[in-house]
């Protein structure tokens, strides 16, 4: 993904490295994009790299969330009319003629897109799943995990998630699963993208709302809950032993968080 801002021009991927640790890669041309990019919206970008092998000599990583976040907070400072005169304020009439080239060079997306009708839309993914379950976020940004009882399977800290029962849909399923498991009535806010991978099967998950601990968990199966920051839940999920579990639930964190942060007003 290309960000172009009043402060710099970022590349962001998924190198290989950051697959599974919850990061991305963000480049740039310029050092001083990334320093200015730290200062301003990502106090947790990592060191900064430099290798005059690459096409963007700069580069350093971040946890998905945390861009997401930035990227939210980058909209909602937008307090200019016109994107090129605000470049020229903050880097410079040089800086700004170069975002004015690319500006022309876009302009040529208008002759060359298809038409919408033949752009191959993406199918869910929500099919493939084999259960289904609620990352629960309070207005405070807190995150609701659960303990499993006698942390069945290894898990110490997850999310509430299981099988659907015959004829109820994904999103009853994630529901009930989360009030079973939970004690909580929730609200479906959102699909969180993907479809996760653990020990017994994949999985898909919701972003909920709580409405309400309407009963108390089933002892069977959560020895507690707990509400937490995202660092918290983190450290928590961290302390999983099931080594694919604690993969998939800080992959289904980052993933809710990225999904939260970007509907947050």
């Amino acid at each position: 993904m290309w960000l172009i801002t009043n402060f710099g021009f970022f590349s962001i991927v998924q190198k290989p490295g950051d697959q599974g640790n919850g990061h991305l890669t963000i480049r740039a041309r310029a050092e001083g994009d990334l320093e200015a990019l730290r200062e301003t919206l990502l106090p947790q970008l990592g060191p900064i790299e430099s290798n005059t092998g690459s096409d963007y000599r700069f580069r350093a990583t971040a946890p998905v969330a945390a861009i997401a976040k930035a990227a939210a907070e980058a909209v909602m400072s937008i307090d200019y009319a016109n994107f090129k005169d605000s470049v020229a304020a903050k880097q410079g009439q040089k800086r700004a003629n170069l975002y004015h080239q690319v500006w022309t060079i876009l302009n040529k997306i208008e002759n060359s897109s298809p038409p919408s009708s033949s752009i191959a839309k993406p199918k869910s993914e929500i099919k493939k799943a084999s259960a289904f379950g609620g990352v629960l976020i309070d207005p405070q940004g807190r995150i609701l995990l659960r303990e499993p009882q006698n942390h069945y399977d290894g898990y110490v800290w997850t999310f509430a998630k299981g099988k659907p029962n015959e004829g109820e849909g994904p999103e009853a399923a994630a529901l009930r699963e989360v009030r079973e498991e939970t004690g909580f009535d929730a609200e479906i806010i959102d699909q969180i993208p993907g479809v996760f991978t653990g020990g017994t099967g994949a999985s898909a998950y919701y972003l909920m709302r709580p409405l309400d601990q309407k009963s108390a968990v089933d002892p069977k199966e959560t020895a507690s809950i707990r509400w937490v920051t995202a660092d918290e839940a983190r450290a928590l999920i961290s302390k999983t032993t099931n080594k694919i579990g604690k993969k998939r639930d800080l992959a289904v964190l980052d993933a809710a968080l990225a999904v939260y942060f970007g509907r947050k007003p």
